[in-house]
């Protein structure tokens, strides 16, 4: 099997159009066919299929393409590991959910920005730790800021940065924002507007309501944290984000704290990486100053 090959393959599966392939890749369309046929020759199996105009990963793609971007990790950390001076060059793939990228990671940006000028730092959407976990584990990031309850990763590792604090909001106008404190039972007749479902915070507020049967009348879900301060600022509902995303609207008083009664349990905000990556010097600077200094 030659490396190349299991490359165009994986771009293949990646695009699902051979002549697309052949574009990014700059080859020949006919070279990118060949290359395909030539691996399923050697592997005696059929790795796409054709469909009307259209062709798909059979059965035995999907599981190609899982080998492939284990293969072409290994390879990568290969080069890197016998190219000169590549510690610092190359690329660090990091993910983080919407609010780190927002308000915890610019310093560590700038960090790597001074110490590795030649460095591209690529930042990925991450929305929940078991994103992050395929991810990590399928060489798509090297590092990954997650927010969790304790979970344990078999293939990962993890150091913990800080426990975060989640605050329940609303605009100073809401009728419950008066209040010196209040029951999720009277929380829940109010529009909820939340982060998506996999999100660490909003999983154990409904894990909290589920516990007292509770159900909320209208949730109202947003990608965007800016989105949702937005409309609970303009007084649409209530909603449950962390503390660093809300503080300069509390000292504006754009928004004020809902307290709850109950103390709902808060989520840690790890760095995960996979046990069996090799860390680059540039990665262990990275970890080094996130555990000193993000947060």
């Amino acid at each position: 099997m030659q490396i190349n090959h299991l490359k165009t393959f994986a771009m293949a599966a990646k695009t699902l159009n051979f002549t697309k392939t052949a574009q990014l890749l700059d080859y020949a369309q006919s070279s990118v066919t060949a290359q395909i046929k030539a691996l399923e020759k050697e592997y005696d199996t059929e790795l796409f299929q054709r469909l009307g105009k259209r062709i798909y990963l059979t059965e035995a793609g999907v599981k190609m393409e899982q080998y492939a971007k284990r293969i072409l990790t290994i390879h990568d950390e290969m080069e890197q590991e016998f190219s000169e001076s590549t510690e610092e060059k190359g690329t660090i793939l990091i993910g983080a959910c919407e609010s780190q990228c927002i308000y915890r990671l610019p310093a560590l940006l700038h960090f790597i920005r001074d110490h590795y000028p030649q460095v591209q730092v690529i930042l990925k959407p991450v929305q929940s730790s078991k994103n992050a976990e395929k991810m990590l584990q399928e060489g798509e990031l090297d590092l990954a800021f997650i927010m969790d309850q304790n979970q344990h990763y078999d293939l990962l590792k993890s150091v913990a940065l800080f426990q975060e604090e989640i605050v329940l909001v609303g605009a100073p106008s809401h009728p419950l924002s008066a209040r010196p404190s209040v029951g999720l039972d009277e929380v829940v007749q109010h529009p909820l507007i939340l982060t998506e479902k996999d999100c660490a915070y909003r999983a154990e507020l409904e894990r909290a309501m589920q516990e007292k049967n509770l159900h909320a009348e209208n949730i109202i879900e947003f990608g965007s944290i800016e989105a949702i301060k937005q409309c609970v600022t303009a007084g649409m509902g209530l909603s449950y984000l962390p503390l660093m995303t809300v503080e300069k609207e509390l000292q504006k008083e754009e928004l004020s704290f809902v307290k709850l009664e109950m103390q709902l349990s808060q989520p840690t905000t790890r760095l995960l990486w996979h046990k069996n990556k090799r860390i680059t010097k540039v990665m262990q600077d990275v970890i080094d100053f996130s555990i000193k200094y993000v947060g």
